[in-house]
C-alpha cells in the first residue's frame, strides 16, 4: 500500500492522526516511528522538543485517488526504466519503495 501523506504544522495536528514518517531528533535518533497514532501527550512532547512539522497519513484520499496515484507512479517508472526494462531488480525495488510496499 502506498504511503500517501500530508505535511502539517505541529499546531494543526490533532490526536488520532497517524504518522506516515518517523520523527527524528537533531542527532538522528527516532523520537516516534512511522505508524504511531498521535495523542495529546505525544503532541505536547513534540512541541517541547522543538518539532515544527510532521507528516501524517492523508485520510482524505478516496480509493479512486489512491489507484490514480499508483497508476501515475507506475507510468513514471516505466518511462524512467524504459531502456533497462520493467523486470530489472532496480526497477522492482524502486517500484516497491514508491508504492510503499517495502518491508
Amino acid at each position: 500500500m502506498m504511503k500517501i501523506y500530508k505535511e502539517l504544522d505541529l499546531d494543526a495536528a490533532i490526536a488520532g492522526m497517524v504518522l506516515s514518517q518517523a520523527i527524528v531528533d537533531r542527532q538522528g535518533g527516532t523520537l516516534l516511528p512511522a505508524g504511531t497514532v498521535l495523542t495529546d501527550a505525544l503532541l505536547a512532547s513534540l512541541r517541547r522538543r522543538g518539532i515544527d512539522t510532521i507528516c501524517v497519513v492523508n485520510d482524505d484520499l478516496s480509493n479512486a485517488d489512491l489507484q490514480a496515484e499508483r497508476e501515475r507512479v507506475q507510468r513514471r517508472l516505466a518511462n524512467l526504466f524504459r531502456k533497462s526494462g520493467a523486470g530489472s531488480a532496480l526497477w522492482q525495488h524502486v517500484n516497491d519503495y514508491r508504492l510503499g510496499s517495502t518491508k
